[in-house]
């Protein structure tokens, strides 16, 4: 007797939805999606319990005809791809034919729809068609979810307290509108406006309503090319920060995706200015031939396969470290205020406790939603600011030290108001500008080391001393094979301590190992970020009057005064106005 058997169509599309039917926001994703393939301009979505009661998506798209409607939750059944040659250059966000009928088997799904011609309505429960008939609606598609997983309870089990996946359904939606400003999106969240943006192609406008007029005000709007790629979107000034990278939106020709290797160029780009365990805010959208990029990785469209990534990396770290040295500005003290103003999913709304929520679909909860929204906000109040690079003399004001502050903090007053300054941060700054200049002076003098350093245990990159040299040679460095597995370095130019050698060779090295991709402008960085500290008066060490006075005199005279090599601000300020403010002058 044969043991191996086909499979029937249902078994198949229970087995598909495991891996694109996870939890109700991944439905969402999918049905919106093919919103979006229709030329929808307004997609509206509705849920209860957290999708887990209720998901219902409607637009204003193309429509489909009943034939359509019903043909449409056969598994591979799609008008996105006819052949081979459309697989190898997807425009569209839906294409594997796979989603409708995955869901359709896993839950109670009613659709309705209008090709412009007639109204059609289907409801298919559990993966059964068992009503197909005629039905009023304007042109456009209304799909309805319900009892989701109500005969797979393995995987109910697995989903989260309805406050969760609220908040993961509202993500999704933001997500969405900020890679699609053309289109109106609102979610409601139990009968009430959880979110909603008018599709007005303003990506100002959806990046306020996401994240509030605070950080809006301190954005910048940014676009660059080259041959391959073209980058635009809008990226928060270094001083708004996060504790993770959910903050950092990407999407390839409009669709949302993940992918590490982009994300870290981002974060590259803002490591100057940016302390090593904070990340930046930034919505971007790479645009780039079809042909070059492979959505087909995996079901749930997240993952792609990208052609020539190293030059999108390139360009990415050359736009936003261009921009950010041109519009760094002082870092403001902010009193809080008692009405939140900024709506952050993984920071505010999964961070807050809530104690009187239990993990339980059975027992929903509401959840942060806005009673009221207004038609409109004024553009005024949240465009991002048209930045002017300033003068070398005008990044900060004339100061006068008044005291210091714990051994640790420089008090300054200025027109402007009280600047405290990290006396550590400040100094690193300067001594890091200083050692610039002199690492670009090749005509530094050297010294022989009275003992030569040897690097031993390096037997796998022996053979690779031509190209490691090639990058130690800008600091004047220069490595040569000892024995077997290790390397010898003779000399080192004076302004580099022994210590520190040492450790930078020791990373150089390491980096080759690992066969990470090394930039030049990186090492450069780390090696003059760990000569500067090395170099810098400590916390809890107290400086005379002439020496702050000096001090400041020097990070006034900095390139980038903001930030210490490592990112974290070397100032703050508090403004007059916003004494006044507290002290209800």
């Amino acid at each position: 007797m044969n043991k191996i058997k086909v499979l029937d169509t249902h078994l198949t599309n229970m087995i598909a939805a495991g891996e694109v039917v996870e939890r109700p926001a991944g439905i969402i994703k999918e049905l919106v999606e093919n919103s979006i393939d229709a030329n929808a301009t307004s997609i509206e979505v509705r849920i209860v319990e957290g999708g887990m009661g209720l998901i219902e998506v409607s637009d204003n798209g193309e429509g489909m005809s009943g034939e359509d409607l019903s043909q449409a939750f056969e598994r591979h059944s799609t008008s996105k791809i006819k052949s081979v040659l459309d697989l190898n250059a997807i425009s569209s966000f839906g294409f594997r034919g796979e989603a409708l009928p995955s869901i359709a088997s896993v839950s109670h799904v009613e659709a309705i729809s209008n090709d412009g011609v007639e109204g059609h309505r289907m409801i298919i429960d559990n993966g059964v068609k068992k009503i197909k008939e005629r039905a009023a609606r304007n042109q456009g598609t209304t799909i309805s979810v319900s009892s989701l997983f109500l005969k797979t309870p393995a995987r109910l089990k697995h989903i989260k307290n309805v406050h969760y996946e609220t908040s993961i359904v509202l993500d999704t939606i933001q997500k969405f509108a900020m890679g699609n400003p053309q289109i109106s999106f609102t979610l409601y969240n139990e009968d009430k406006v959880s979110f909603r943006s008018y599709g007005r192609n303003d990506l100002a406008d959806v990046f306020h309503r996401v994240y509030g007029a605070q950080v809006t005000q301190d954005t910048q709007l940014f676009s660059a090319e080259n041959y391959d790629f073209k980058i635009d979107g809008i990226m928060a000034l270094p001083q708004h920060n996060r504790a993770n990278r959910y903050s950092i939106w990407l999407y390839i020709n409009n669709r949302m995706i993940r992918f590490p290797k982009i994300q870290k160029a981002i974060v590259d780009g803002y490591r100057r200015h940016m302390p090593t365990d904070r990340y930046p805010i930034v919505v971007m959208n790479i645009h780039v031939d079809p042909q070059l990029v492979d959505v087909n990785v995996h079901p749930s469209k997240w993952e792609i396969r990208l052609s020539k990534d190293n030059v999108l990396v390139e360009l990415i770290q050359d736009c936003f470290l261009s921009i950010l040295d041109k519009n760094m500005r002082p870092q403001r003290v902010t009193f809080p205020s008692p009405v939140p103003v900024q709506t952050d999913i993984k920071e505010a709304l999964l961070g807050e406790p809530m104690p009187r929520f239990e993990p339980l679909i059975e027992e929903p909860k509401k959840i942060y939603v806005t009673d009221y929204m207004p038609d409109s906000l004024p553009i005024s109040d949240f465009k991002p600011r048209e930045i002017e690079p300033q003068l070398e003399s005008e990044k900060i004001e004339p100061l006068t030290v008044l005291s210091q502050m714990s051994g640790c903090y420089i008090l300054a007053q200025g027109d402007k108001g009280l600047y405290i300054i990290d006396q550590h941060a400040a100094m690193e700054r300067v001594r890091y500008e200083y050692y610039q200049n002199k690492m670009l002076n090749q005509n530094n003098p050297t010294q022989d080391f009275l003992i030569p350093l040897i690097i031993e245990g390096r037997k796998p990159i022996i053979g690779r001393v031509n190209e490691i040299n090639q990058i130690l040679k800008e600091f004047q460095l220069e490595l040569e094979v000892f024995g077997e597995d290790a390397f010898v370095l003779r000399s080192t130019p004076l302004w580099i301590e022994e210590k520190v050698v040492s450790e930078f060779i020791h990373e150089v090295l390491d980096m080759f190992e690992d066969e990470r991709t090394i930039r030049e402008e990186d090492l450069r960085r780390n090696v003059l970020a760990t000569l500067a500290c090395h170099s810098s008066v400590r916390f809890n060490e107290y400086m005379s009057m002439d020496e702050m006075t000096e001090l400041v005199r020097q990070l006034r005279a900095c390139e980038q005064p903001f930030n210490c090599p490592h990112g974290r601000p070397t100032f703050i300020t508090v403004e007059h106005k916003q004494l006044i403010k507290e002290f209800k002058r």
